[in-house]
């Protein structure tokens, strides 16, 4: 019985890890697809707040906020209107804005080579 033991016992562990650190990645990307849909909603009211006079929110800036203690390595950050453009105007209401990155995912396994996945995270709201 120790000899079973002995010898199943190390994929136990990597099976345990690995589990752990899939978990840990999954979690900073749901982390990072909410804080893209905050980006994506600071994006979309942005014509509506400069009509208003209002200080217009910067997406970049509520999308480190909305990451929490995760920090979005934001390469390739995008905000795009369907139908052309970088911001919602009022010529654009109604149109989607997508605000978007590259975000890398590193999963540590104890005694296995280290994986390192890249996935774009991206939020959409329509234009305001």
């Amino acid at each position: 019985m120790a000899v079973e033991f002995a010898l199943i016992f190390p994929v136990l562990v990597l099976i345990l890890f690995g589990v752990i650190q899939f978990g840990i990645a999954y979690s900073q990307m749901q982390v990072f697809q909410g804080a893209a849909r905050e980006g994506a909603r600071c994006a979309a009211v942005q014509a509506a707040e400069a009509n208003a006079g209002l200080q217009l929110c910067d997406p970049v800036t509520r999308v480190t906020d909305a990451a929490g203690d995760y920090t979005p390595s934001l390469t390739n950050f995008s905000v795009s209107v369907a139908g052309g453009g970088a911001a919602c105007t009022q010529d654009t209401i109604g149109q989607e804005v997508t605000v978007g990155w590259d975000q890398n995912f590193e999963i540590n396994i104890p005694f296995w080579s280290d994986v390192t996945v890249t996935r774009t995270i991206e939020g959409t709201f329509r234009c305001e």
